[in-house]
């Protein structure tokens, strides 16, 4: 049998959690009367078969009666990545997910694959230009609640040039972490197992939290990167060791790997990532490199001071997605 989308009139929609939590223990087979009282109430009856199916009390014409569900497809659900196996996939786009709390909201989703994320049904987090300083590493957007654009104008047109940062980003469970970087028109990305109850808990405490993504994956990220050899520190809230005031100005990323000339991570210079900032403002002394770059760049490739590949200050557009 069709699966059914289940909209009665003056029953709100519901995501699958809250229809198993809301389903009574009654008598399979005499289950009550269906009054105003029980309107919207779920229950589990038998059917001739002596099968267990879901009904619900609605009114139709005038009289309450129970309706029975067969193959229960909720209209709200609580994941991009539910929604990509049901009915309402409609490829990439807005669509409602329910986050808890009779609360749904708006979301893009990533039906179709973005290449090196696999599969679809990812939730779009956050979109950074690294021309702008909007999501640099000290802004409060990384460690507040704060939404950016989140609405049609910033979120709807998915992967394209408009900064966003949706309540996803404190709403939003998820597995996995799909980091996309735009640079030159074309798309690169990758996928990371890093199970979390939001984003938000991963940085907004400041704290490093370290991924084994590697080097070579980071870069990838754009063509032509370029990094010092030493360091190599990945993951979330990356920054020097040294709390001397002087290493203030060195470099800092929210999401990525930072890289240094000296064996150590006292004083990186160059970076792959996102919620960037630093590398540039150093004082002018024969013991300090000297950028030929000295422009903002929070999301991108700052690669100087021997790197690996020349003197990078590669701005791109970037891109968070879970799920």
């Amino acid at each position: 049998m069709a699966k059914q989308s289940v909209n009665f009139a003056g029953v709100r929609q519901i995501s699958r959690c809250e229809i198993h939590q809301s389903i009574k223990a009654v008598n399979a087979q005499r289950p009550g009367p269906c009054t105003q009282q029980e309107r919207a109430k779920f229950i589990v009856v038998k059917d001739r078969n002596g099968d267990d199916d879901v009904a619900v009390c609605i009114q139709r014409n005038g009289k309450y009666q129970w309706h029975v569900i067969k193959d229960l497809e909720p209209l709200i659900h609580e994941s991009c990545k539910e929604i990509l196996t049901s009915s309402r996939n409609n490829g990439d786009g807005v669509y409602q997910i329910s986050v808890g709390n009779n609360t749904v909201i708006d979301v893009y989703c990533q039906m179709t694959n973005v290449s090196g994320c696999k599969g679809g049904g990812w939730t779009l987090a956050m979109k950074i230009n690294g021309s702008l300083s909007t999501f640099k590493y000290s802004s409060s957007y990384w460690t507040s609640k704060n939404a950016y654009n989140d609405d049609a104008y910033g979120r709807n047109g998915g992967l394209d040039n408009r900064e966003y940062k949706g309540s996803t980003y404190w709403r939003t469970s998820f597995k996995e972490i799909c980091v996309v970087m735009k640079y030159g028109g074309r798309l690169r990305a990758f996928s990371f197992s890093y199970p979390a109850s939001s984003l938000y808990n991963l940085i907004a405490d400041g704290n490093h939290r370290q991924t084994q993504v590697g080097r070579a994956q980071w870069k990838s990220l754009i063509s032509g990167s370029s990094l010092q050899l030493h360091c190599n520190r990945e993951g979330f809230n990356l920054r020097s060791d040294s709390t001397l005031s002087k290493y203030r100005v060195t470099v800092k990323v929210r999401l990525g790997i930072i890289a240094n000339q000296q064996n150590h991570c006292d004083s990186p210079d160059s970076y792959v990532g996102l919620g960037a900032e630093g590398g540039w403002n150093y004082p002018v002394d024969p013991n300090w490199c000297q950028p030929p770059d000295k422009s903002l760049n929070s999301a991108g490739n700052l690669g100087q001071c021997s790197p690996d590949n020349g003197n990078k200050n590669t701005k791109a557009m970037a891109y968070i997605l879970v799920r």
